[in-house]
């Protein structure tokens, strides 16, 4: 779980300050305030350490990759990543960048582990390392750049460093590559686990953006389950299908459902309760691999074709909260696109049951404020904890972005509210009392 966030003059951000991150934290604010820079950062590092160049500090991301494998952000170059406002100054640390998080295992007591990277312009402006610190806070170990290509490498449980060369280089500003390992010989054993634990770690993250896939009337079905959803979630279809055509043999079989078959019917329960349909169904066309999902209400079957866009837009937030294991995390923007106000409630309480019950820990950003309500009142059931919950209001200031951690009590109730936070509802109330009592005033003979 990621338990600690940090950003230095990356995007709007200036300095974010530490952020606590908890099993549900929840990013609101206006448009266009920092957001989305903050999930970004993260995908940023899961996306460099995944990639397959070693000669690469930072992939910023290509927009004319068209792998199967396509970045998550894609964010120019160094120059449009490092803050503007910081990079009128002249001073070192203004033409730097700097990303740092910490993460632990849910346990309490374990000690959580530390990636902290700062990031100078390279050539090309590209992204270089300047400087790396990984590992739990008594292991690990720390880079420096001293000059081009040449870092400087100390264990954490070491005074002295272990001395400067080219080949202390971190590849893809996490790990050692082979030949180095087997140069520092026993020294290794200190560090040759840490970049593997941080890209396991990493691996964990489930990330939907805020426009999803929209719906096709068919679907080529591999046969087997999906190993990812995708970050426009277009293999959660996939998952449902696969999902639903284990649930339908088996209980036509008359058999308990698998762990497989549950995604199915689960998806179907959570689609009631938001009032979006009454059933789920897939069909497949003849002997073809080509399979249709179907959504029954008021006793009529459709096409998901033929719904709402919400639907389309929502089914993989529900698939990537029920597909994600104990220990994953799901980053998601803007999960309430589309959803009216019932459904838009409901998704606080599927990411608080899920994050309670498996362990799944949810980052989302959201504008909406049914969504926040319930999350409220589950507090004040005490459903969920203060302890188990982040809140965060980002809001600009000038050129620049900030961050105002809601303060929430034992009921709920925000303690600081923003200005305006979700518009001004007692100002409306009083203004429609006020034409209501002109209005019929001038009724009268």
């Amino acid at each position: 779980m990621l338990t600690h966030l940090k950003l230095d003059n990356f995007k709007i951000w200036r300095s974010t300050g530490p952020l606590r991150l908890a099993p549900l934290t929840l990013l609101l604010g206006t448009n266009s305030s920092g957001k989305s820079s903050l999930i970004q950062s993260l995908l940023l590092i899961r996306q460099t350490v995944k990639n397959d160049d070693p000669n690469l500090d930072l992939n910023l991301g290509n927009p004319d990759n068209d792998s199967s494998k396509p970045d998550s952000v894609t964010l120019g170059q160094f120059q449009d990543v490092l803050c503007r406002s910081a990079s009128a100054s002249q001073s070192t640390s203004a033409s730097q960048f700097g990303i740092e998080f910490r993460w632990a295992e849910e346990s309490e007591g374990t000690d959580s582990s530390l990636f902290s990277a700062r990031y100078r312009k390279g050539a090309g402006n590209s992204a270089e390392l300047d400087y790396l610190r990984l590992g739990k806070d008594d292991q690990g170990f720390t880079v420096k750049r001293r000059k081009t290509s040449i870092y400087q490498l100390s264990l954490a449980n070491q005074r002295k460093p272990l001395g400067q060369s080219a080949d202390f280089r971190p590849e893809r500003s996490f790990a050692f590559s082979a030949a180095t390992l087997n140069k520092l010989g026993e020294q290794a054993e200190a560090i040759k686990d840490i970049g593997p634990e941080l890209l396991d770690e990493l691996s964990r993250i489930i990330y939907l953006g805020p426009v999803r896939r929209l719906a096709q009337r068919d679907y080529v079905w591999a046969g087997r389950m999906p190993a990812h959803i995708g970050d426009d979630g277009a293999k959660a279809i996939d998952a449902l299908i696969a999902s639903g055509v284990e649930y339908q043999r088996l209980r036509k079989a008359h058999k308990p459902l698998t762990e497989t078959a549950q995604l199915f019917e689960q998806t179907e329960q959570w689609l009631r309760k938001m009032n979006l349909a009454d059933g789920l169904d897939v069909k497949q066309l003849g002997r073809s691999a080509r399979y249709e999902l179907h959504m029954t209400n008021y006793g009529e079957g459709s096409n998901i074709k033929d719904v709402g866009v919400g639907v389309s837009q929502v089914l993989p937030v529900i698939v990537a909260a029920l597909f994600a294991q104990p220990g994953h995390i799901v980053l998601i923007e803007e999960p309430e696109s589309h959803l009216h106000p019932l459904a838009q409630s409901e998704l606080a309480e599927l990411f608080s049951q899920v994050s309670r019950e498996r362990k799944v820990q949810f980052i989302v950003e959201t504008h909406s404020e049914h969504l926040f309500r319930r999350l409220q009142t589950l507090m004040a059931q005490n459903t969920i904890s203060a302890a188990s919950t982040a809140m965060y209001f980002v809001e600009r200031e000038g050129k620049a972005a900030r961050m105002r951690p809601l303060e929430l009590d034992e009921f709920g109730r925000v303690k600081n509210w923003p200005d305006k936070f979700f518009g001004d509802a007692m100002g409306e109330t009083k203004e429609q009392a006020r034409l209501v009592f002109e209005k019929q005033a001038r009724s009268l003979p």
